[in-house]
Parts: structure tokens; sequence; C-alpha cells
């Protein structure tokens, strides 16, 4: 009989550490995704949220701290549309590149699918000097913003142009021509960044090129663009265009 209640105790307490396994190890259920995904993006400027695209939709904030920069579920390039918001190039700047008309600087942050923003690394590391042709490459910066538009360059509403203040995830949207434009943003990586090469342009800007080893792939695209209405200025020409030289600073 105590053989019985010996092996009754020892039975029991393997099945109970069986049933106290298997519950541990059910209970943390499936592992998190190691690699979410990028499903949006939002975009600011000084800090203040202008708008976000989510779900295929662009939302706009409506609220009257970014009522200059929001107009019919647009974004609006204007100089006058409630106070205006373009910026233009100061005396020396023309000199050199033309008369330029462009947004504060514009950021844009990237949304994961459980809503949380990613924290992207820079793809170059700013020169002692703050001059970007004494930039460094950063090895965690493999990732880059990139944008397409509904039109040819000399054709199209507006144009990106990024500064090196800007770094990777900042730019400014330029206005060319008095209409409307589409812009598709998208984000591509790089697993084998082998440089980034400062080449002097026309007008003495400097472009910054990055030289991947292997394809690019494309990790996040918008499905449609986002709409810009480029605002009547009384300067612009017969044909509609702000009075400077259009060019396209890349990265």
């Amino acid at each position: 009989m105590k053989f019985l209640k010996t092996g009754h105790v020892l039975l029991l307490a393997i099945i109970t550490s069986f049933v106290l396994y298997a519950c541990s190890d059910s209970s943390t259920g499936p592992d998190p995704d190691p690699d979410p995904q990028i499903v949006g993006y939002l975009v600011q400027i000084e800090g203040v949220e202008i708008f976000r695209y989510e779900d295929g939709a662009y939302i706009f904030n409506n609220s009257p701290a970014v009522s200059e920069f929001v107009f019919n579920n647009t974004f609006m390039l204007s100089t006058s549309h409630q106070g205006g918001n373009l910026v233009r190039t100061s005396a020396e700047e023309e000199e050199i590149g033309g008369r330029r008309y462009f947004t504060p600087s514009i950021f844009a942050r990237f949304i994961y699918d459980n809503g949380d923003v990613v924290e992207l690394p820079e793809e170059r590391v700013p020169g002692a000097s703050g001059d970007v042709s004494g930039d460094e490459l950063n090895p965690d910066g493999n990732y880059r913003l990139n944008v397409s538009w509904n039109a040819p360059h000399m054709q199209r509403g507006a144009n990106i142009e990024q500064h090196g203040s800007d770094q990777s995830w900042g730019f400014h949207i330029r206005a060319d021509f008095v209409g409307t434009a589409g812009m598709t943003l998208r984000l591509d990586r790089c697993d084998d960044v082998e440089s980034i090469e400062s080449v002097s342009g026309e007008n003495h800007r400097v472009d910054q090129i990055r030289n991947c080893n292997v394809e690019e792939v494309t990790v996040f695209e918008a499905s449609s663009p986002l709409p810009i209405t480029i605002d009547q200025y009384d300067l612009a020409g017969e044909n509609g265009a702000f009075p400077h030289n259009r060019f396209e600073r890349t990265r």
C-alpha cells in the first residue's frame, strides 16, 4: 500500500510537470514578427503632423495650426493661401541657382503595421565641417527615400529639393508651375551600400549619389500619389512657371 502511494505521487509529479511545461510553452503564443511590415507614413513640418498615408488613403490634419498647408484634401503650395507657405531663396543663392520657392523642411516618418513609427537610421553621417562633401557613409544606413511623379520633370507643378541639413528623411517641395502635381513616396533598402558619392552639379550644387552593390529592394510604396495644389503666383509667366531655374536635387 505504501508502494502504491509513492508510485501515485511520482506519477502525479510527472503529469504535473508535463502539464506545466505545456502550458508555459503555449502561453507565450506565436513569436513576435521579427520584421514588421511598413504600411504607411506621416509627414511633419516643425514637429507638427500635416498628413499621413495609411490603408491606401491620405488623411489630412485639418486643424487651424496647419491650415496654410492643407486645401480641399490636397497639400498646398502657395504664396498667399492662409498667409502662404513658400520660402524664397536668398539673394546670394539667386546669383548661383536662380530664385526658388519651396516649403520649409518636410520630414517623412514611416509607420509599422502595429502603428509604431519606424526609427530608420540616416544613410550618412555629417562631416565635421558641416559640408555635405565631407559626409561619411553610415554602415547602418541601408534605407533611402525615393519619390516619383505623375508627370515629366519639366512639366509637373512641383519638384523635390533635399538639402544637406535635411539628412535622409527630410526634403522640401518646390513650386515650379501653377496647377497640380501628384507625388508618390517610396522607401528602398540596399543591403550592400558601397559608398555615397558627392558629385558637383550645375549651379554649384552638390548631389549625393548612393552606390549599391546589389539591386535595391522596395520595402514600401504608396499605392496612389499625394495630390499637390500649386497656387496662382502673381509673377508666374504666361505658361504659369515660377520665375526660377528648375532642377532636382538627389542624394
